[in-house]
């Protein structure tokens, strides 16, 4: 296993997320649908939540992502790294 994928055990079986897709008649191809819950897995906190709300978890979480690099970056730059 890759050290950056990280992956949810249950009885040594791998669980998948589930993801609350629009009920409002539009169809979303599964490939999409793959790739929305490879996103899920990625973003903590964001299993079972609806579209609206996932998609402002991935919003925070991206702008957060941002903060800690100009952090570690303001870091290196001070200690010189």
């Amino acid at each position: 296993m890759s050290p950056r994928k990280w992956s949810r055990h249950v009885r040594g079986r791998k669980r998948r997320a589930k993801l609350c897709l629009p009920n409002n008649g539009v169809k979303v191809k599964p490939c999409l649908q793959k790739k929305l819950r490879e996103l899920q897995g990625a973003v903590p906190g964001s299993e079972e939540i609806d579209m609206q709300n996932f998609f402002q978890n991935i919003q925070h979480y991206i702008l957060q992502l941002e903060a800690k690099v100009t952090v570690l970056r303001c870091l290196s730059n001070f200690y010189g790294v």
